[in-house]
């Protein structure tokens, strides 16, 4: 029967993780300006018994008191062949996206991809408590273009987990490079410097600085290129055409952003600006693990939506259904492509949104 969690296998050896230090450049705000020097050795610990996983974090303020030591336990566990399987066989059942008859190609990439997203979400959630309990400043790197290419097998190495992801996908009738293969490149860039940013991401992560990503969530990327007789042909990008496995979308998380309009003056003797265009930009959160650690940050892309009460019911049952999703596109638009064409100068308003 499937099983909606990782469990560790009798056979792991428990790991004890201590951290000793490596100055890291960035400050407290916690206490005096004073730096934290963060570091991790790896060192066994055979009296911990062999079903508990443990990771201890030892943070040091030598600033303001170099024999002072506070320690942080957080949970790791690292899943064998066995629980990786009921695990992929779970999200093929209760997180579907396919027909439930068979376990083919698509459905058994977009299950395994929630498979290894579960693992990184347990790293995730306690990198984010870890840093919030640090109090520590965090490094946020904007950019028009976060091109990662594909995401599984760059996660399943991280987590050092290619051999299990294998064996569990071998028992399940695949294998893993084929089901990897099903994946299709994240259209979020198509420049050098776009691919510089998704570096930098991993980089950070991998040495265990706290930072956030932020872009854009672009529904047709770029273009897709194919070549045919007659030369080059450019067509949208369908990589979101079937979902991305990957991204969390953030209801809680979302703002309202207006164009044009004008301020006024109230009643009260405030200015209130009213009139214009009113979207909301929703969150979509992407984990980005480091490589051999723990650390896993977060990539946070934008998309973008009209108010429900922009819809205009009044125009659509009045046959008029342009008009009624006047305001929709408007907001849509923003996050269609990467690069609009800006000869018009509706283009260029758009690029400047």
């Amino acid at each position: 029967m499937a099983v909606s969690q990782f469990s560790c296998g009798g056979a792991m050896q428990s790991l004890h993780y201590k951290s000793q230090s490596e100055l890291i450049g960035f400050g407290s705000r916690m206490s005096f300006n004073s730096r934290l020097l963060l570091a991790r050795t790896l060192s066994l610990n055979p009296r911990t018994h062999r079903s508990r996983c443990r990771r201890s974090v030892l943070v040091t303020n030598v600033i303001k008191d170099p024999t002072v030591e506070q320690e942080t336990t957080l949970s790791s566990c690292t899943p064998d062949a066995v629980s990786i399987a009921s695990s992929i066989k779970y999200h093929a059942e209760f997180t579907p996206s396919f027909s439930p008859k068979h376990f083919e190609l698509p459905k058994a990439y977009f299950a395994t991809a929630q498979s290894v997203r579960d693992a990184l979400i347990v790293n995730w959630n306690a990198t984010n408590e870890y840093y919030e309990k640090l109090n520590v400043k965090q490094a946020y790197y904007l950019s028009m273009e976060f091109p990662q290419g594909r995401a599984l097998l760059n996660a399943v190495g991280n987590l050092e987990l290619v051999g299990a992801y294998a064996e569990a996908l071998s028992k399940l009738g695949h294998k893993l490079e084929t089901v990897a293969h099903q994946e299709p490149d994240a259209a979020l860039g198509n420049g050098g410097l776009g691919r510089l940013a998704s570096c930098f991401l991993d980089s950070l992560a991998t040495l265990n600085y706290p930072a956030w990503g932020y872009g854009l969530r672009y529904k047709y990327g770029l273009f897709k290129q194919r070549i045919t007789k007659e030369g080059q042909e450019e067509t949208a990008e369908d990589w979101l055409e079937m979902g991305n496995p990957w991204e969390i979308v953030r209801n809680d998380v979302s703002y309202h952003v207006k164009f044009y309009g004008n301020v006024a003056t109230g009643s009260d003797g405030k200015r209130h600006w009213i009139g214009g265009e009113d979207i909301v930009a929703v969150a979509y959160d992407v984990p980005i693990p480091g490589c051999k650690t723990k650390t896993t940050i977060n990539l946070r892309l934008w998309s973008t939506k009209a108010l429900s009460q922009d819809f205009d019911l009044y125009s659509f049952n009045s046959g008029e259904h342009t008009k009624a999703f006047e305001a929709l596109a408007n907001a849509e638009k923003i996050c269609y492509v990467l690069y609009p064409g800006d000869d018009s100068l509706e283009g260029k308003t758009l690029r400047l949104k």
